[in-house]
C-alpha cells in the first residue's frame, strides 16, 4: 500500500465561517477525516506547514513546500498539497521548476467550497488527489474536477464556478473517472537531472495597456526583472520604444510574455515584435504567465 504525505498549507478547503468571513481554520487530519474511503488503497500521515488564504502565499512560502517535499522524498512514495485555489497555480508552476528532477508525484489540489459544505468540490478532489498521488507518476500536477494538469499548464479561469481550471495550451495529462480510476491521456516526461534550489522574487509583471503612459517605465530603471504582458503574439508599440530601451539599458532584463492564454510569444512574425527583440526583450515563448513568472524567478530564462 502506497504512503502519501499530506502538506497542508490553508485555502478555501481548510475554511470555516468566521465574524470576518471565511478564513482558514481546518488541520489536515481534519481534512482527511472526510474521505473514509482512503485506507482502501493508500496511508497517508499529515504535516500543516501553514495555515493561510493562499491570496497571503509568498515566494519564501512556495519555497517551504517545495523544502518539505525534499526532506521527506525518500520516506514517501508520493506528496499531496492541499492549497487555496486563487494561487494553485502559481504554486504549481513554482513547485514545477523547483522539484523539476523529483522521482515522486506531487499533487496540488484545493476546493472551490469548503470541506463539509453542502456539495462541496473538496472531497472529490482531495480524494482524487491522493488516488494520483499513489499512482505514482512522477511531476508536479493539479487535480481537481476530475481532471490531471500539469504544473506549468494549470490557470484558473473562474472566480466562482466549480469547474474553475483549465490547462493552457496543452491538454490535460488525463483524468480520474468515477469509478476512482486513473487514466492518463500524456506520456510522462522523464524528470530533469537538476533543478534550481534558489530564487529571486523580485521580478514585476506589468500587463500592457494601449495607453500605458511611457513615462511610467523610468520608475523601473534598474530594477532586476521586468516581464511585460503583451497583446497577442508580442511586441513593443512604437510610442514605448525610447522608453523600453532606456529601460534595458538602464540594466533591467525585460521579458516578453503574452496576455493570451494560449498562443505563445512569436516576437519574429510582425513588426512589432522584431523591434522588441532588436530592443534585447527576452521572449518567454508559449508559457503561461504563473509559469513565465517562475522561469524567471528560478533563472532558468
Amino acid at each position: 500500500m502506497k504512503k502519501l504525505l499530506l502538506l497542508a498549507t490553508g485555502g478555501t478547503i481548510a475554511c470555516r465561517e468566521t465574524e470576518n468571513g471565511l478564513s482558514p481554520a481546518l488541520s489536515g487530519a481534519e481534512l482527511l477525516s472526510f474521505l473514509p474511503e482512503l485506507g482502501g488503497f493508500c496511508t497517508v500521515d499529515v504535516r500543516d506547514l501553514m495555515r493561510l488564504d493562499s491570496t497571503d502565499l509568498t515566494a519564501a512560502d512556495r519555497l517551504a513546500i517545495a523544502q518539505a517535499v525534499r526532506r521527506d522524498a525518500g520516506r514517501y512514495d508520493g506528496f499531496v498539497v492541499a492549497h487555496g485555489t486563487d494561487t494553485l497555480s502559481y504554486t504549481a508552476a513554482l513547485l514545477h521548476h523547483l522539484l523539476a528532477d523529483l522521482t515522486k508525484p506531487v499533487v496540488l489540489t484545493g476546493s472551490m467550497l469548503p470541506m463539509g459544505a453542502p456539495d462541496s468540490d473538496a472531497p472529490r478532489n482531495l480524494l482524487d488527489a491522493c488516488r494520483v498521488a499513489a499512482d505514482g507518476r512522477a511531476g508536479v500536477i493539479a487535480v481537481l474536477c476530475g481532471r490531471i494538469l500539469a504544473g506549468n499548464r494549470v490557470v484558473k479561469f473562474h472566480a466562482t464556478q466549480i469547474d474553475a481550471f483549465l490547462s493552457a495550451g496543452a491538454p490535460p495529462l488525463g483524468t480520474i473517472g468515477t469509478d476512482g480510476r486513473v487514466r492518463w491521456d500524456v506520456p510522462a516526461a522523464p524528470p530533469a537531472q537538476t533543478a534550481p534550489t534558489t530564487l529571486d522574487p523580485h521580478v514585476l509583471l506589468i500587463k500592457l495597456t494601449p495607453d500605458l503612459d511611457p513615462t511610467f517605465f523610468a520608475a523601473l530603471h534598474g530594477y532586476p526583472k521586468v516581464i511585460l504582458e503583451t497583446f497577442g503574439a508580442g511586441g513593443i508599440p512604437a510610442r514605448l520604444e525610447s522608453a523600453m530601451r532606456a529601460l534595458i539599458e538602464s540594466g533591467t532584463r525585460v521579458y516578453i510574455t503574452s496576455q493570451c492564454i494560449a498562443g505563445g510569444v512569436h516576437l519574429h512574425h510582425y513588426a512589432v515584435g522584431r523591434r522588441a527583440e532588436a530592443l534585447g526583450a527576452i521572449s518567454l515563448g508559449d508559457r503561461t504567465t504563473e509559469d513565465a513568472l517562475a522561469a524567471v524567478m528560478c533563472g532558468e530564462v
